[in-house]
């Protein structure tokens, strides 16, 4: 289980680094997406065989869809985690903003 660590909302630095890594993320997600789905059409495109390698390719290629999928579930998970965060930053006074525990959000 991977954790990312959320930034405080009251500092403007680890803000600033938490939506740098978040676009990073999403132009890796956007190359990665990509070059998948260009190798799943070549793949679909050359192979020229039935029975067993045919089956062998289809649970390979969705598995590679299936990555593509969690890629980005965790790209607008982060997303809308980085978000709330700024909503409350928005919200509250810098005074108030104090936590007692760092929070962690928890990829599954």
């Amino acid at each position: 289980m991977k954790r990312h660590t959320l930034p405080e909302p009251g500092s403007r630095k680890q803000m600033a680094r938490a939506r740098r890594k978040h676009t990073e993320r999403v132009f890796f997600a956007v190359v990665f997406t990509a070059i998948e789905l260009w190798a799943v059409v070549a793949a679909v495109v050359l192979i020229n065989d039935d029975g067993v390698l045919a089956v062998a390719a289809s649970v390979v290629l969705s598995a590679a869809l299936i990555a593509v999928w969690d890629t980005w579930r965790a790209v607008f998970a982060s997303g809308r985690a980085l978000r709330s965060l700024q909503e409350q930053q928005d919200e509250t006074p810098a005074e108030e903003v104090a936590p007692d525990q760092p929070m962690k959000l928890v990829r599954l």
